[in-house]
């Protein structure tokens, strides 16, 4: 949409078309004319109605441009624009990557399986860089515990704290790493997850339905499911292949050591790959003037008036 001074516009306009309107009452000249010459005289017949009327409707089209270009128009047009402060180089700078291990501790991973998890994990929580924030959660039928990235050594203990016992629900975690995640997505921050697992969910489909916003918040899942279960199997990878993760296979326990290592290890690498940018938009309103362009109209036009004044008359002045 073009905005102007209207007041600017009327004024100018008003002045111009006084001014078109006494010329075209005082001088009849600009619409009959002599010419003269040593032998003959030629008086030209007055212009026809039509064409005063059209030589009348191209100075008011010229009236209206000029009047526009001098009521300074101008459009406005919305732009984002991007935002840097001390502050928020400091938060892109203290910004870090977030790893999420969530650790299956229901009844059926009770001895050997759940042991080795948890060595595993803590050795690896042990070695990773202090660069990468770490979160712990074990769950059942429900979370028994949940840590937050924030404090490594409570996370430690917490995954030496887990014990077995319960059923089996997958989106109760899930929602929460989801909660602890999405702030660090919304800074451009990269994340991930490893799940580790030995069953089928009982909230099959609730927990489903939570892998969409991990894939729109592009933060990748690498399972673990220990087991021959094809049900189980097939969720893992189902889990990994939906949020862009990867999926390992331990059948048997003498595996699982290798096989969670290397999913831990590749979550890791997969955040510390991505360099952290934070930009913060604003959206602005950008002031585009026209009277240039109404100038140049009105230009134009006068020529072809000019113009047409000559092929009717003869005259070019």
């Amino acid at each position: 949409m073009i905005l102007f001074n209207p007041y600017i516009f009327a004024a100018t306009f008003l002045v111009l078309m006084l001014a078109i309107i006494t010329l075209h009452m005082m001088y009849p000249r600009l619409y009959t004319f002599r010419y003269r010459h040593t032998l003959v005289s030629v008086i030209m017949r007055r212009f026809p109605v039509r064409r005063r009327r059209l030589s009348m409707a191209m100075k008011i089209a010229i009236a209206v441009l000029l009047s526009l270009a001098v009521a300074q128009p101008y459009i406005v047009t919305k732009e984002k624009i991007y935002i840097e402060s001390k502050e928020i180089s400091e938060l892109r700078f203290n910004a870090r990557p977030a790893l999420v291990v969530i650790l299956d501790t229901s009844g059926s991973m009770g001895g050997i399986k759940l042991e080795t998890a948890k060595t595993v994990i803590t050795e690896f929580f042990e070695r990773l860089s202090p660069s990468i924030d770490v979160g712990f959660m074990d769950f059942a039928d429900s979370i028994k515990q949940a840590i937050a990235p924030d404090n490594r050594s409570d996370v430690v203990k917490a995954v030496k704290e887990a014990r077995a016992g319960g059923g089996t629900m997958y989106s109760y975690p899930l929602k929460a790493a989801l909660s602890w995640l999405k702030p660090y997505r919304e800074l451009n921050v990269s994340t991930s997850v490893v799940f580790i697992s030995d069953g089928m969910p009982g909230d099959l489909m609730e927990y489903r339905s939570l892998l969409k916003d991990f894939k729109s918040l592009e933060i990748p899942i690498y399972t673990v499911f220990i087991g021959e279960e094809s049900g189980g199997i097939n969720e893992m990878k189902l889990m990994a292949n939906t949020t862009g993760g990867e999926a390992y296979i331990a059948k048997t326990v003498d595996r699982l050591a290798e096989l969670l290592n290397n999913a831990l290890e590749k979550a890791a690498q997969s955040i510390q790959k991505v360099e952290v940018k934070t930009r913060i938009t604003k959206t602005v309103d950008v002031y585009t003037p026209l009277s240039s362009i109404f100038l140049a109209c009105a230009a134009m036009l006068y020529l072809v008036y000019r113009f047409t004044v000559y092929r009717f008359s003869g005259v070019t002045f």
